[in-house]
C-alpha cells in the first residue's frame, strides 16, 4: 500500500515539476527552467516520502517503528526475569507492530 501512494505522488509531483519548468521556460530561459525543473524534480521524492508517512501513520513521530521494537524488547526482559519466556502467540502478537520493510507486518 505504502508503494503505491509513493509512486502515485512521486508522478504527481513529477507531473507539477515538468509543467512548472514550462512555464517557467518563456519567462525566464532555458537555463533557469532546466534549474528549477531538476531542484522541483529531487525535492519531490522527499516530499512524496514525508506525504505517504503522514497518509499512512498519521504524524512523523515512530516513522521507523523504535517505539514499538523497544516495547519488544522490554517485555521479553521482563518475561526473561520473571523466569518465563513469553509464548509464541504473544511475540508474534508484538513483532506485528514494528514497521518491518516496507510495511506493518
Amino acid at each position: 500500500m505504502r508503494a503505491l501512494l509513493y509512486v502515485v505522488f512521486v508522478t504527481i509531483g513529477g507531473l507539477l515539476s515538468v509543467a512548472i519548468g514550462y512555464l517557467v521556460e518563456p519567462m525566464v530561459s532555458m537555463t533557469v527552467s532546466l534549474t528549477v525543473f531538476l531542484a522541483l524534480f529531487f525535492a519531490n521524492f522527499i516530499v512524496s516520502w514525508i506525504a505517504v508517512v503522514l497518509v499512512t501513520n498519521g504524524s512523523l513521530k515512530n516513522v521507523d517503528g523504535r517505539e514499538a521494537q523497544l516495547d519488544i524488547e522490554r517485555a521479553e526482559q521482563e518475561a526473561v526475569t520473571a523466569g518465563r519466556t513469553m509464548p509464541p502467540r504473544a511475540r508474534q502478537s508484538l513483532q506485528r507492530r514494528t514497521l518491518v520493510g516496507d510495511g506493518f507486518h
